[in-house]
């Protein structure tokens, strides 16, 4: 399997790093792990972790597809193809709603029934364009520290309520934590209101060199409010004196932006584009198991109902009371037409019914219906804060 994975994802890592990576992942072991065989030869891998993510305020169970790779000699023989359809199956079986996983193309998995979620922005910045009025008490208070383990529960709790109100952020197993606040490169900062961790930020500092200029790649954000994170984001801003550069991932929808005041600093341009302040980045994809599953297991954010007609079948309703959603008989009312993987997209990618008729994934009698579709399924955009 070491062999298949150096062939698969011919990366500098070395052999031990793989057998690491294989026997004890920071999501699952290797019972999580499985092959394809053929006359006693491993020809083929790939992870089903079992996972809790949030959508809509709710955990829903996701299977996290990761590590699939296939040995040279085998590859063109279908066996990524009949992997999946196996990995689909215990996914399945084990009650989950949805799988997701990160593509290293997505045409493969596209013609497996996935679909693309909410991209992200990966904003490269100088730590001088944050404000530095944001690391005023007075509008965030508290007290900005280094981490301790005392505050590990804390830095948890904090990440628990932070991932309710968010999309795609997985319910982190506890092996995940411990390689996180074990890793020796990683430093962690709390802001502590009265003895409770109201938000945290951990990042890494590199160099390519000794005395080489120095990079800062934030990890975590992660605060109860705005103003808690504006005063977590003035702490990056403060190593503007050691630090020529730093990278944060946000949201596709975060306004970050526009309050940062020269982004690309002691950087240049071209004649097309000046100011270069970042990269759309791709997020993972997914794919549907079972619709009426799915459309139960998230939340929503109102109460309401709209008729959807799937691939081309009868039209059936999506019911939602008390925040939760039902199939049921058509209401003969509004009416989405949209094929199984754009629904996939719409219920749990991040992507508004609206935008999804402007790329012809789904149609509506009425830019009405689209409006009633975009309230009732809103959330967030995905934010993948784990890839795997």
């Amino acid at each position: 399997m070491i062999e298949i994975h150096l062939s698969a994802f011919p990366d500098p890592r070395g052999v031990e790093a793989r057998r690491r990576l294989l026997s004890s992942n920071e999501l699952g072991g290797l019972d999580q792990l499985f092959v394809v065989e053929r006359g006693g030869l491993v020809l083929a891998h790939a992870f089903l972790f079992e996972l809790a993510v949030w959508f809509g305020g709710r955990k829903v169970r996701a299977g996290a597809i990761a590590s699939v790779g296939v040995a040279p000699e085998a590859r063109g023989e279908a066996l990524a193809r009949a992997l999946l359809d196996e990995l689909h199956h215990v996914a399945h079986s084990r009650g989950d709603a949805l799988t997701i996983l990160f593509p290293f193309r997505q045409g493969f998995y596209a013609r497996h029934g996935y679909v693309s979620v909410s991209p992200t922005q990966l904003l490269t910045l100088h730590p001088r364009a944050i404000p530095e009025s944001w690391a005023d008490p007075a509008q965030a208070p508290g007290t900005v520290r280094a981490a301790t383990a005392l505050d590990r529960t804390g830095i948890l709790a904090a990440y628990d309520r932070a991932a309710a109100a968010r999309t795609g952020w997985i319910d982190r197993p506890e092996r995940l934590w411990e390689r996180r606040l074990l890793d020796e490169r990683r430093r962690w900062f709390v802001l502590d209101r009265q003895g409770t961790v109201a938000g945290y930020v951990t990042w890494t500092a590199k160099q390519a060199e000794p005395h080489a200029e120095t990079r800062l790649e934030v990890w975590d954000l992660v605060a109860d409010d705005e103003p808690a994170r504006r005063r977590l984001l003035a702490l990056i801003g403060a190593q503007r004196d050691q630090v020529t550069e730093v990278t944060l991932e946000v949201e596709a929808d975060d306004p970050i932006d526009r309050a940062l005041i020269d982004m690309d600093l002691a950087r240049y341009g071209t004649e097309r584009v000046e100011h270069v302040v970042g990269t759309l980045v791709a997020g993972p994809m997914l794919r549907l198991l079972d619709v009426p599953r799915a459309v139960e297991a998230r939340g929503y954010p109102r109460d309401g109902g709209i008729d959807v007609a799937i691939d081309g079948a009868p039209a059936i309703s999506i019911e939602i009371h008390g925040g939760t959603g039902k199939i049921g008989p058509p209401r003969g009312g509004p009416l989405l037409r949209v094929d199984r993987a754009s629904l996939g997209a719409v219920l749990y990618g991040g992507l508004p019914s609206s935008y999804a008729a402007r790329i012809g994934w789904l149609s509506a009698d009425s830019t009405r219906t689209l409006r009633l579709a975009d309230e009732l399924f809103g959330h967030p955009p995905f934010f993948a804060l784990d890839p795997f």
